[in-house]
């Protein structure tokens, strides 16, 4: 059975139902009987939305790649 921080971090994934199927699968087992992370994606893909219909463009392609920079150089949390 996958953890809720196994879920978290392949929740795109699953949405996007770019996840091999076994990993889908298992996501869904698990969401099965966690309300919490059935929670986390449902709350994901009302931000998706949200995000989809915002007016405000989406940054170019060097801003986007400094943040992704920025976020993976900070250290984890435990």
């Amino acid at each position: 059975m996958l953890t809720c921080e196994q879920v978290a971090a392949q929740a795109t994934d699953y949405m996007e139902a770019t996840a091999p199927l076994p990993r889908r699968l298992g996501i869904w087992a698990h969401l099965r009987i966690c309300p919490n992370c059935r929670e986390y994606l449902r709350q994901l893909a009302q931000t998706i939305g949200l995000l989809q219909r915002s007016p405000t463009p989406p940054p170019d392609t060097a801003t986007e790649d400094a943040l992704v920079a920025l976020f993976a150089a900070q250290p984890k949390r435990d």
